[in-house]
């Protein structure tokens, strides 16, 4: 039986089957997980005959086993293969355990199936909020003004896109999202939703109109009529002293002075 050697071929042949591997788990490294299966069973194979052939069944240094120039090739090129699969095995492992749900496709697959970044079209402009309220109200305001806009990611970055003979119109838009809900000042955003209700029986028993504007995700009533100081008025009427609490605390609810 002739002892298995490294020849020039079956040194050609690994360098062959590296690069084939590597190419493999650049791409699709689940194929070197399966491989490193199958080889695993190769090399269970070879054993079992060289064990029943020479019925010996432990060898402590690989090199001293009796394989012919065949099994040897197979065994080799099975340990190769058992080898990368199980240090991809260990990675992916890693990966999944560190939250990365993108597993067992390899880096060149992924950019090689990352989507193109969109054409945007001739003369659009674009704007990006990094606030996703802001963002959204963009949207809504456009969809209010029947303005056609359309939706781009770039660089994990949503971008509103318009068409340029809304130019103007869209410039009013931001305009007054970064201005917030003020009609000439006159608007107000109370945090508590008592004295905001409150705000609102007031302004009902005076006998001023108003309305309510959802912003930033905040809520806040305008009125056009009457001064700027409204709010003001209210807040010092609504928190007057008075001596009787509960007489107070009843008021407040129907949205009267305390007093």
């Amino acid at each position: 039986m002739d002892q298995f050697t490294f020849t020039r071929q079956t040194i050609v042949f690994l360098a062959m089957l590296a690069a084939l591997e590597t190419a493999i788990v650049l791409v699709f490294p689940l194929i070197a997980v399966v491989a490193a299966f199958v080889a695993f069973i190769l090399i269970v194979c070879v054993w079992v005959k060289a064990g029943i052939r020479t019925r010996k069944w432990l060898w402590w240094n690989p090199g001293n086993v009796p394989l012919t120039q065949a099994e040897g090739a197979i065994a080799v090129s099975a340990a190769l293969l058992f080898g990368v699969g199980l240090l991809i095995a260990g990675y992916e492992g890693i990966q999944y355990a560190s939250g990365d749900r993108n597993l067992l496709t390899g880096y060149a697959f992924r950019h090689m199936t990352r989507e193109a970044p969109a054409t945007r079209p001739v003369g659009w402009r674009g704007n990006h909020y990094s606030s996703p309220d802001m963002q959204m109200a963009l949207k809504a305001e456009l969809v209010k003004a029947d303005i056609p806009f359309k939706v781009e990611t770039t660089d994990g970055k949503e971008f509103v896109l318009w068409p340029p003979e809304h130019d103007t119109a869209v410039e009013e838009i931001r305009r007054k999202l970064h201005e917030g809900p003020s009609a000439a000042g006159r608007s107000v955003h109370f945090d508590k939703a008592e004295t905001r209700e409150a705000f609102k029986m007031w302004l009902l028993k005076q006998r001023i109109p108003f309305e309510i504007v959802e912003m930033r995700g905040n809520e806040y009533v305008v009125w056009k009529d009457g001064p700027k100081e409204l709010a003001m008025q209210f807040l010092k009427e609504y928190y007057q002293p008075c001596p009787d609490d509960k007489a107070a605390s009843a008021s407040r609810k129907a949205g009267q002075a305390p007093c």
